[in-house]
């Protein structure tokens, strides 16, 4: 996508007689006073934005083939602290960089048309208003301004994943640095620390390190992040669910803290957990249960408990943790029998293709990438409950020897749909 310049966000009618407009809706207060029906309002999403994905990644793959690349020293680049306290960086001058071919936008625009195709979008969990906020604010001229290069630096780490671009990842983590430089400043501010603009940042900072990660290191880095979103979500406190943007600025952030916690083996935070009892009884959560499925969020929180308890011994009694990891997988099967018809896939034969194209010769076709990510989930949230069944019932002095082969099959069954929804994310920016 293509920023073509500020535009109006009036009314048709206010446009065409050049007034402004009060942009209430959905009716703008002129038109109601003069008693005329008010036409409503464009998507500036759609007059803002056009999509030149495959211009941009042609763009790219001459930037990559194109390039002849001189690796930084270890002097020049220092990795940064992704903590929300601290920042620790070396800036230098970049490497030098030949290219063949004149590029028609400079490296960052590129980066926030790559981001805007491919790590946001305006469908559910998400939404339009929520898309074209994201973009405004990135084109906000303000001295504060952590977004614009928050979503520059993760767009060009997903650049750099797929085409391999050594200076692009450098260049990376450089708009890293500004993003966090920037993030620490607005947290001295009382507003600034509490404004969704800043949280937007920390979720941003959060895909940039998971984009990134490549070994144990940089996991442990990111999960110090998680740690500074966690607090600051506390901060913020109930008022944050009174409104719908700072409902999903709050289920995104939930989910980056709760895959760090199952990576890590961890319990979930109680400030988190505090948090997501305080969002249970508001108004947004009411109101988002009337279109959607109930959330895992819940589930996961038991999950991620439970899994914490066996690993550090406090738990330890097989029947106790046998009734847990029952009453969890019944959980999760009764919330894939809550789900609409909409979010139902298919299973198809892959028919003739190349070898190692499709798992087995099947593919899903689901409603969008994002159903696919929240299936996946599922599934591997009943990977490792019944992984739990699998280890207790081994060590168990008393097995059920229905409860063993059941969970190695429910293993094995959710590990192959896992494969074959593989293919939906080809392409994807993403590791």
């Amino acid at each position: 996508m293509v920023y073509y310049g500020v535009v109006s966000k009036g009314c048709q009618r206010c446009r065409q007689r050049k007034i402004k407009c009060d942009q209430r809706k959905p009716v703008c207060l002129r038109c109601e006073k003069a008693k005329i029906q008010c036409p409503g309002f464009r998507d500036l999403a759609d007059i803002m934005f056009r999509d030149e994905s495959k211009r941009i990644i042609r763009r790219s793959r001459m930037l990559h083939e194109g390039a002849q690349v001189k690796q930084p020293s270890a002097a020049v680049v220092q990795e940064v602290v992704p903590a929300l306290s601290t920042v620790s960086a070396v800036s230098a001058s970049p490497p030098p960089i030949s290219i063949p071919y004149a590029l028609s936008q400079p490296i960052n625009e590129i980066a926030a048309h790559f981001f805007f195709a491919h790590y946001s979008c305006d469908e559910p969990p998400l939404s339009k208003e929520y898309h074209t906020w994201l973009m405004q604010m990135y084109f906000e001229d303000r001295s504060m301004n952590n977004i614009r290069p928050a979503i520059e630096a993760a767009g060009m780490a997903g650049i750099s994943n797929i085409f391999y671009a050594p200076y692009i990842a450098w260049k990376a983590k450089e708009q890293y640095v500004r993003a966090l430089v920037a993030t620490n400043e607005a947290l001295g501010d009382p507003v600034e620390s509490i404004a969704d603009t800043t949280l937007m940042t920390v979720i941003l900072l959060g895909l940039f390190e998971f984009i990134n990660i490549e070994d144990w290191d940089h996991y442990r880095s990111w999960a110090a992040h998680i740690e500074g979103a966690t607090a600051l979500l506390q901060l913020r406190g109930p008022e944050q669910f009174n409104y719908e943007l700072g409902g999903q600025l709050y289920m995104q952030l939930r989910s980056q803290i709760l895959f760090a916690c199952t990576q890590q083996g961890v319990a979930a935070p109680l400030a988190l957990l505090q948090i997501s009892n305080t969002y249970r009884g508001s108004f947004m959560e009411k109101h988002r249960k009337k279109n959607k499925p109930s959330p895992m969020g819940d589930i996961y929180f038991r999950l991620l408990n439970l899994r914490s308890g066996i690993r550090s011994r406090n738990i330890s009694d097989p029947k106790v943790i046998r009734k847990a990891a029952v009453e969890l997988d019944n959980d999760l099967q009764a919330w894939r029998a809550t789900l609409p018809s909409s979010w139902i896939y298919a299973t198809v034969d892959a028919g003739n293709t190349s070898p190692g194209t499709y798992f087995e010769k099947k593919r899903h076709i689901y409603s969008s990438p994002w159903t696919a990510q929240v299936w996946n989930s599922w599934r591997t949230q009943r990977i490792l409950v019944n992984q739990i069944m699998h280890q207790n019932e081994i060590h168990y002095d008393a097995p059920n020897n229905a409860n063993h082969p059941s969970a190695l099959s429910i293993i094995r069954q959710m590990s192959t749909e896992i494969c074959i929804s593989a293919p939906n994310f080809i392409g994807s920016p993403r590791k």
